[in-house]
């Protein structure tokens, strides 16, 4: 098949393209010329297209004659997507919006599959683990586009029978996460511990998360293409809560090093509790978790070294 990752030049991405190319499927990239893995990926025989997602020609180059599309991109992450939310929707889901009518008038685009926000959609859980059907109240605009972005593809479903998959997925960590904290506590602890330098955690550590391996995510996006059941929308997690004073004490078992932790006042925008019910994913999709959490901040730590050490 042909695919094309709309961003997927970053984190995510690169490893949902190299088991999409390990599969011999043709993999087009459309990022930012800045993107951290387009090297990484075209090495592994992606090709890659750089531009602005916004302008619609762009667009419409990537995805003459393709079968699947994976939308990745955002412009946004939580913590700043309260900042400035018209921003947040007139690049995300404005820049969505003018995708979903360009392949509205391709022929040969099957489906749109689209990882949306399984830890931001839902806002306060008032119950976990979490399941897809509970009420969506997001708390950062962040999760308002994607839960946007989620409607509109149900939209295009009803009037233009566009077909669709969401994976509303946990807090994803990984080898090549991004460390500059600004998203992925795992990859930003590590590179502190590693350095020796202080861990800035929000509130007390008691704030809970469900941290799930990034080869897992990609497995699940995966299996999406070949998905043709009634469901559309589903849990991606390990299922499993993990708080963050737990995660700093599994890093300091694997780097055999101490971590420097400072506390400091809770954020608005960071949810108490999420945990995400994953059943459906493992009734329809086929998939389940593979990487413990002590496994995947294992790999983690190991790739970061490497690193280092190049």
């Amino acid at each position: 098949m042909r695919i094309v990752i709309f961003g997927g030049g970053g984190f995510l991405g690169s490893h949902l393209s190299e088991k999409l190319l390990d599969e011999q499927n043709d993999v087009i990239i459309f990022d930012l010329p800045s993107a951290n893995y387009l090297d990484y990926s075209a090495k592994l025989g992606a090709e890659i297209i750089t531009g602005n997602f916004l302008d619609v020609y762009n667009v419409r180059k990537a995805i003459v004659n393709s079968d699947i599309v994976y939308y990745l991109i955002s412009t946004t992450v939580p913590k700043n997507s309260n900042n400035d939310p018209q921003y947040d929707i007139q690049t995300n889901v404005i820049g969505f919006l003018n995708l979903l009518d360009e392949v509205r008038n391709m022929n040969t685009i099957r489906k749109i599959i689209f990882p949306s926000s399984g830890g931001t959609v839902y806002g306060i859980p008032e119950k976990v683990p979490i399941k897809e059907d509970h009420p969506t109240n997001p708390i950062c605009s962040y999760g308002i586009h994607k839960l946007a972005i989620e409607k509109y593809l149900y939209l295009y479903w009803i009037l233009n029978n566009l077909d669709y998959c969401i994976l509303r997925i946990g807090n994803a960590y990984g080898e090549r996460q991004p460390t500059d904290g600004t998203q992925g506590v795992i990859g930003a602890f590590l590179r502190k511990t590693i350095h020796n330098e202080e861990i800035l955690i929000f509130g007390d550590g008691s704030i809970i998360r469900d941290f799930v391996y990034v080869g897992d995510i990609a497995d699940a996006l995966k299996n999406a293409i070949h998905y043709r059941g009634t469901p559309k929308i589903f849990n991606i997690g390990s299922g499993k809560g993990h708080n963050l004073n737990e995660i700093a004490e599994i890093i300091t078992k694997i780097t055999e090093k101490p971590s420097k932790i400072k506390y400091t006042a809770n954020r608005s925008f960071d949810v108490p509790n999420n945990v995400l019910d994953i059943s459906r994913a493992r009734n329809f999709l086929e998939w389940k978790p593979k990487v413990d959490i002590f496994e995947g901040i294992k790999r983690s730590y190991v790739s970061m070294m490497k690193q280092n050490k190049h």
